[in-house]
C-alpha cells in the first residue's frame, strides 16, 4: 500500500493518521488489522513480521510505528536497545530497503514529533516513504487554520474573537479545536464573537486575572479594581475571582520557587502545569516582581477577605475593594 512518515505537531499527526485510516476501508474491518508498536522497544524483524502478514478479512493492514525516529534525533537515543548509538543505528539500516518491500496490502506509518532534516532514520526512509512534514502553524498561519477549523464546525468567527484566540490560547491545535467545538456550539446559529471567547475561553479570562494581579502588584489599586469588576460585570461570580487570584498566587509561588533554583525556561510550561505560552510568560514575569513577604501578606489578605464574607461581616463588592486595598500598601 504505501509507507509514509508523518512528522510534526501530534495534533496535526494524529489528524493525518486518522484521515489515512478512513481511506483504508470499513472501521470494523480495519480494528482487527491495525498494530500499533512503541519504537522505543520495536525492533526492524518485528516490524518486518507485522507488516507482512496477510490483512484478516479485509483488504489492507494498518501498521504504526510511533516515537521510533525520534528516538534518533541528535539528544540522543532512548529507550530500550543499550549499547552506542552507532550500534544501535547499525541495526536499522535495511529500513530503507524494507520500506521499497512492503506489501502491497500493508500501510506502513512512522508517526513521530518533529524530525531534524539530518535524522539518520529519515534520511534512510526518504525517496522509499512518503514524508509528510506537519509543524505547528504560527502566525497568520495559524489565524488561518483557526478560521478554517471554525468553519470545518460548521461556524464562523469574527476579527476580534480569532485575534483573543491566537493571543491567548496560542498554537496549541489540540486546546484550539476543543474551544472552538465549545465555542461553535455556544453561537450557534450566530458568528463567534469577542464577548463569546472571552465568557467562554478560560485562557482569555485568566488574562484578566493575571492584568489585575500585576495591578495590584503595581500599586494601581484603581486599575485593579475596574479590572475585577469588568469580571464581576461580565458575570464572574466572587468565588471562581477568588479562586483564580488564589490559583495565580500559588502558580507565581512555585514559578518563583523554580527560578531561584535555576529550572530551564523550557521546562517551566510543564512544571506549572500550563500549556499556554502566554500563561507561563506572564506568570514568570509576575514571580520577578513579587519579594517572598509580599506574596505572603496577599495570601494574608485573601484568608481575611474569604472570612470576611463566610462570617457574613462584609458583603461580597465591599470585601473585594477592601483586598485590593490592602494589598496596594503591601511592601
Amino acid at each position: 500500500m504505501a509507507v509514509i512518515v508523518l512528522h510534526g505537531d501530534s495534533f496535526l499527526v494524529a489528524e493525518s493518521l486518522a484521515e489515512i485510516r478512513r481511506g483504508l476501508g470499513p472501521e470494523d474491518l480495519l480494528e482487527s488489522n491495525t498494530h500499533k508498536l512503541n519504537g522505543n522497544s520495536v525492533s526492524l524483524a518485528e516490524i518486518q513480521a507485522v507488516s507482512n502478514a496477510m490483512p484478516f478479512l479485509s483488504d489492507h493492514r494498518l501498521v504504526v510505528v510511533e516515537g521510533l525516529l525520534g528516538s534518533f534525533e541528535a539528544r540522543g537515543p532512548r529507550g530500550r536497545g543499550g549499547g552506542t548509538s552507532r550500534n544501535r543505528l547499525a541495526r536499522w539500516e535495511g529500513l530503507g530497503e524494507y520500506a521499497e518491500e512492503v506489501p502491497s496490502t500493508t500501510c506502513l506509518i512512522f508517526a513521530d514529533e518533529m524530525l531534524r532534516a539530518n535524522n539518520p532514520l529519515l534520511r534512510g526512509l526518504t525517496g522509499s516513504a512518503e514524508v509528510r512534514r506537519l509543524p505547528v502553524p504560527r502566525g497568520e498561519e495559524l489565524a488561518r487554520w483557526i478560521r478554517n477549523r471554525a468553519k470545518a464546525k460548521g461556524a464562523s468567527i469574527s476579527p476580534a474573537a480569532l485575534r483573543l484566540l491566537n493571543q491567548f490560547v496560542g498554537p496549541n491545535l489540540r486546546l484550539l479545536d476543543s474551544e472552538l467545538e465549545k465555542l461553535s456550539l455556544y453561537a450557534g446559529e450566530k458568528q463567534i464573537d469577542e464577548g463569546h471567547v472571552r465568557r467562554m475561553v478560560a485562557q482569555v479570562r485568566e488574562a484578566s486575572i493575571f492584568a489585575a494581579v500585576d495591578a495590584i502588584v503595581q500599586g494601581n489599586p484603581s486599575l485593579a479594581l475596574r479590572l475585577l469588576r469588568k469580571l464581576r460585570d461580565d458575570g464572574a461570580a466572587l468565588p471562581y475571582i477568588q479562586a483564580m487570584i488564589a490559583r495565580q498566587l500559588r502558580l507565581v509561588t512555585v514559578a518563583k520557587e523554580l527560578v531561584e533554583t535555576g529550572v530551564p525556561r523550557g521546562e517551566m510550561g510543564a512544571r506549572l502545569e500550563l500549556r499556554a505560552d502566554f500563561a507561563v510568560r506572564k506568570t514568570l514575569e509576575q514571580s520577578r516582581r513579587f519579594s517572598w513577604p509580599r506574596l505572603k501578606g496577599l495570601y494574608a489578605c485573601l484568608l481575611e477577605m474569604d472570612l470576611a464574607i463566610k462570617q457574613g461581616r462584609q458583603d461580597e463588592d465591599l470585601a473585594l475593594e477592601l483586598l485590593v486595598a490592602r494589598a496596594a500598601v503591601l511592601r
